[in-house]
């Protein structure tokens, strides 16, 4: 019965109350359940809006996508140092048949691989993937022997030149032309009977026929140490030192036409034979010490190449 606005309950009436059993559990249950499909749906939409939300989903993906790119390129990168590799066996092998060129001995497998002394270090990287790390050991690995052969290969090439040019320069010092176009015997080096005193002594050097007035030039580069009259049997004669050990004498001339302390090539002019001195014709008395030693000059001479056929090789050069 209502009165107004309030409730009147009689005697009549009965409160009923029902229990809802696990109410908690379900209720709990339905609000997680709730959340977990608002986050797909909220997911689902920041993929679909590429990551409007900024919680780095895309960049996790680009992430994997990027690594997987280095490994690649990683994996190519070492593909090319083996074949760098190779070409660096081929250099070596170059480089020794040079060395044996320039008469300097060859390197031995070990120097040319490094002369590390030893196992190389083992690199150590901040990677979880096991295949990216084998991949960037090896690569380490391969780079530091490379290196280290790459710098024994600078100093060896480095001595090849040094040595090639002393070579040049040793080459060019040494008296290897025969001064004066001639006749001589390959005997006339040595004890013999001396034509104008008439004994056995010692000839140091070796005589060339010609006529008086026979142009005679340097066979080695060098400087001029005497030009003149020796004040002895040797009449008129020049002397050089080429270096390296080598000098010639030039005797019995007629006239000289260089100077003491001047610098002369091989195939410079340097004097006119004659008959000046101890002798009983006109010839070329020719000297080669080496290292204060007499020596055969016959040993030094390439018959084929005369002075003027040697300098007009130099000239077309």
């Amino acid at each position: 019965m209502i009165k107004g606005l309030k409730k009147y309950y009689t005697a009549d009436e009965r409160l009923n109350i029902k229990e809802v059993r696990w109410f908690r559990t379900k209720l709990f249950g339905l609000i997680l359940t709730f959340v977990a499909l608002s986050l797909a749906l909220i997911l689902a939409v920041n993929h679909l809006t590429h990551d409007v939300l900024g919680l780095g989903y895309n960049k996790m993906a680009a992430l994997t996508e990027e690594n997987r790119t280095l490994q690649s390129q990683v994996e190519s990168l070492t593909d090319q140092m083996q074949k760098l590799n190779v070409a660096l066996d081929h250099l070596s092998r170059q480089g020794n048949e040079l060395r044996l060129m320039v008469d300097l001995p060859r390197m031995d497998d070990e120097v040319l691989k490094g002369g590390v002394g030893g196992a190389v270090a083992e690199p150590q990287f901040g990677v979880t993937s096991d295949r990216t790390s084998e991949i960037l050991t090896s690569s380490m690995k391969t780079l530091q022997r490379l290196n280290a052969e790459i710098n024994v290969q600078q100093q060896s090439y480095a001595e090849i030149v040094e040595r090639s040019r002393f070579n040049k320069e040793h080459f060019a010092a040494m008296p290897a032309l025969k001064p004066m176009e001639g006749a001589y015997s390959s005997g006339g080096f040595g004890l013999r009977m001396h034509p104008v005193l008439g004994i056995f002594k010692t000839h140091e050097g070796l005589d060339i026929i010609n006529d008086a007035g026979t142009p005679v030039y340097a066979s080695g580069n060098g400087n001029v140490v005497m030009a003149g009259q020796s004040g002895g049997g040797y009449g008129i004669a020049v002397a050089i030192n080429h270096g390296f050990g080598y000098q010639s004498l030039y005797a019995h001339l007629s006239k000289v036409v260089v100077r003491e302390g001047q610098r002369v090539k091989r195939g410079d002019l340097i004097a006119y034979s004659g008959k000046t001195g101890l002798v009983t014709g006109p010839h070329l008395h020719y000297e080669v010490r080496y290292k204060g030693v007499c020596k055969n000059p016959v040993d030094f001479f390439f018959d084929d190449v005369n002075a003027q056929s040697y300098r007009a090789g130099i000239a077309s050069r």
